[in-house]
């Protein structure tokens, strides 16, 4: 499968509206890893997105991409649960850089300002601190998105889109 371009509308729910993330990978022997993300950005090709990934959930991680070159991010907007899918291939990780770090902020602050309304008593510092700081960047190219949204269409493949074949 070759990489996809993302379309507007879901560029526009990773650049202004989506606050939590999630990435997952295998082993070899395929035993699951799961891979808090603190933040990303798709790149100017609209076909990779980088996932910013937290110290803490850094284990096997690319240990797993190096094995098998495969990524699932789910990238949420709270409260609404409109979720998102990004299949794709490993193409390279690195360390976080500052610019990196500017991302994140951008993503701790639409958190905080999300869960708000739910923890009116609770202080910033503590909305904030849910998204943590970085250490390991990963860009991947995409190669499908799914909906994830909770309702009926949950799961459904959305780019590509799937060929109907029938009578």
């Amino acid at each position: 499968m070759t990489a996809i371009t993302i379309p507007g509308r879901i560029l526009r729910f990773l650049e202004h509206h989506a606050n939590l993330g999630f990435a997952g990978t295998r082993s070899r022997d395929l035993v699951p890893y799961g891979h808090r993300v603190s933040g990303w950005f798709v790149d100017a090709d609209g076909r990779t997105i980088t996932a910013l990934i937290a110290e803490h959930f850094t284990s096997h991680l690319v240990e797993s991409l190096r094995d098998n070159g495969e990524l699932a991010l789910t990238v949420e907007e709270f409260p609404s649960h409109e979720t998102y899918q990004f299949k794709g291939r490993y193409r390279r990780d690195r360390p976080v850089q500052s610019e990196d770090l500017a991302v994140v902020d951008r993503i701790r602050e639409r958190f905080a300002k999300a869960v708000r309304h739910v923890f009116s008593e609770a202080p910033d510092l503590m909305l904030k601190a849910y998204i943590h700081a970085p250490a390991r960047a990963v860009e991947f190219e995409v190669r499908e998105i799914f909906v994830q949204t909770p309702g009926p269409g949950a799961g459904a493949r959305l780019v590509p889109p799937v060929e109907v074949t029938g009578a």
